[in-house]
This record gives C-alpha cells, sequence and structure tokens, in this order.
C-alpha cells in the first residue's frame, strides 16, 4: 500500500482514474491537472472504468454520470459493493445540478460532486481533500491491521483478505490455497531463553516465510505462534513446495541470541480448492488447522495437506526435501 502524503513534490504520484465518455472533457480534465502530482488513467466507458479499478484500484476515481454503455449510478453502486474497490473515494462528474442527483451520488457513496463546466481551481482542490482523506483513512487501516511484533498482516487482516480472495475466485475462477505454520515447541524456547528471545524467533519465522513465497501471497501472524499464508490462483501441489521452502529453510536458521544459536522448526498445514465452491472461505481456514494438528500430532517439523476426498493426507517433510504423497 502506497502511504506517501499526496501532492508531495518528491513522492510517488497519486493514482487518478478517469471515467468519462467525453474525449474533450477528458482532454480538459488532462490539462487542468496537468500541474498536479498524478498519474491519471482514462477510460472512455463504465465497463473499462470497472475493469481498471478492479485489476489496479486508483486511489481516487472522478465519474461522469452520463456514460453511454451504463448509468453513472450504477457504476458507483458497484464500486462501492466490490471489496476490492469498495474504499476508492469517488468524485461524480455531471452536467447535472439537480440536487436529488447530487444527493443520491452522496447515499450511493462518492465523496464529492463537481458541476460541469467545472472550475479548474475547485476541481484541484475537491481532489486533493480527497486524496488527502484517503491517505489518512490508509494509514489508519495499516496501523489497524498490521502485527506490532513482525510487520506482517495481522488476524482481522488476514480474514478480510480471505473473504476478498474468495470473492475473486468466484467472479474469475481459479485456484486458492491457504497453509497455516506454527513454531515447534514454542513455549519450550520461551522457558529455555526467555519471551525476549521468543520475539526474535517470531520475528526471523516471519521473515523466512515472506521470502518463500510470491509477492501477490498475502503473509499473516494468525495469533501467538502461527502464522498463514493466503495464496491466490495456487493450486494443492504448488502450495506444499511454497510450505516445503519455509518448512526447511526455517530449519536451516540459526537464531542468535544472547550468546546462543536457536534452532527453530515449523509444522504446517496446507489446504487448497480448484476453485470457488459451497464451503465458505473461513472453512478453507479450517481444513488447514485441521491438516496443522495432524502435523504437529505426528511428530512435528513437517507439511501435511487436506484433501477432500481423503481427509488428512501426509506429506514426508522431515529435511530430505523429498514429499511423497501417501494416503
Amino acid at each position: 500500500m502506497n502511504l506517501s502524503p499526496p501532492f508531495g513534490p518528491t513522492e510517488s504520484p497519486r493514482k487518478v482514474l478517469l471515467i468519462d465518455d467525453s474525449e474533450l472533457d477528458r482532454r480538459l480534465v488532462r490539462y487542468r491537472l496537468g500541474v498536479e502530482n498524478l498519474e491519471l488513467f482514462e477510460a472512455p466507458d463504465g465497463r473499462m472504468g470497472l475493469e481498471l479499478c478492479r485489476s489496479n484500484p486508483p486511489d481516487l476515481v472522478l465519474l461522469d454520470l452520463g456514460l453511454p454503455d451504463c448509468d453513472g449510478f450504477e457504476i458507483l453502486r458497484q464500486l462501492k459493493d466490490e471489496p476490492t474497490t469498495s474504499a476508492v473515494p469517488v468524485i461524480l462528474l455531471s452536467a447535472s445540478t439537480l440536487p436529488a442527483d447530487k444527493a443520491r451520488g452522496l447515499d450511493l457513496g462518492a465523496v464529492d460532486f463537481v458541476s460541469k463546466p467545472f472550475d479548474p481551481i475547485e476541481l484541484r482542490a475537491r481532489i486533493r481533500v480527497a486524496l488527502r482523506t484517503k491517505f489518512l483513512q490508509d494509514l489508519l487501516e495499516q496501523r489497524a491491521h498490521l502485527d506490532g511484533l513482525t510487520g506482517l498482516a495481522n488476524r482481522l487482516a488476514l480474514e478480510e483478505r480471505l473473504i476478498c480472495e474468495w470473492a475473486v475466485i468466484l467472479r474469475q475462477g481459479g485456484p486458492l490455497a491457504v497453509w497455516i505454520a506454527d513454531i515447534d515447541n514454542f513455549k519450550r524456547i520461551n522457558d529455555l531463553y526467555g519471551h525476549t528471545a521468543g520475539d526474535e524467533v517470531l520475528r526471523a519465522a516471519g521473515v523466512a516465510l515472506r521470502s518463500s513465497v510470491r509477492a501477490s501471497d498475502f503473509v499473516a501472524r494468525y495469533g501467538g505462534e502461527e502464522f498463514v499464508v493466503i495464496a491466490p490462483q495456487c493450486d494443492l501441489t504448488n502450495a506444499l513446495i511454497r510450505a516445503e521452502d519455509f518448512r526447511s529453510r526455517l530449519e536451516r536458521t540459526s537464531i542468535p541470541f544472547d550468546k546462543s544459536l536457536i534452532q527453530v522448526t515449523a509444522s504446517i498445514g496446507v489446504a487448497a480448492v480448484p476453485e470457488a465452491s459451497s464451503p465458505g472461505p473461513l472453512d478453507l481456514l479450517t481444513y488447514a488447522d485441521h491438516a496443522l494438528y495432524e502435523a504437529k500430532s505426528d511428530g512435528r517439523n513437517q507439511v501435511k495437506c487436506w484433501q477432500r476426498r481423503n481427509g488428512v493426507v501426509g506429506v514426508n517433510g522431515h529435511g530430505n526435501g523429498k514429499y511423497v504423497v501417501t494416503g
């Protein structure tokens, strides 16, 4: 998430999407905003605007109400209904001066309404206010969704992201994988070395986990000594490969503390679905937790996965770099 203050001379430009069917109006907005530190994207109709928002959510949308393919109010409603775009502020642009249109737009979730023909100074000022408010909201949300010890996402952020990723595969299709990693014998580490050492172990585990997954994967501290990865467009086989990579990476890591080197291992439970189905997203997390329980019960320092037909299936993960599925 880019949390640079908006419009700073040395900061990254904020992304603004203009959805307007009028080439003249788009050119005028482009010209009037040229002096600002903005990256302006354009869509000539509502359908393209929605696709751009879903694939790469901007920091602000300027939305014309008079679109040829779809009513602007309907586009606004869809933006506010979808988890990936609901937080994006929308400023409505319209030739209408009717109070009823303004009220309807604000009721649907727009943050402002600018009448055409617009005054360029007023438009820039309203855009600044919307982006500044978005920046502060993002900052508060990020702090509320971060784990203070590891810097990873926390449990609240995890559950929200899982629901969001489930909505994406419902719409677009494709697999989704989740895995839970639990640090083995963590209480013993705390008892032997102290809680400060335990904190260092959790930080090191978070770094190793982040290094074992793709940039598109979502990593969170679930609580205590448990970590969770949400891997969109990842099937069971590839999820197992990444989980085993983390397990072996952590096993090879010696964490320095005081005058000691702490050796750490983890048990991991993996679950995946080829596409969204009747069980909900939180059920997928529960399935991974079942597999984790089996990994802990069967000796720790290994990966196990859940499959719908056969229940929990074992994966050899005792440091030899191979995994043999047994059912």
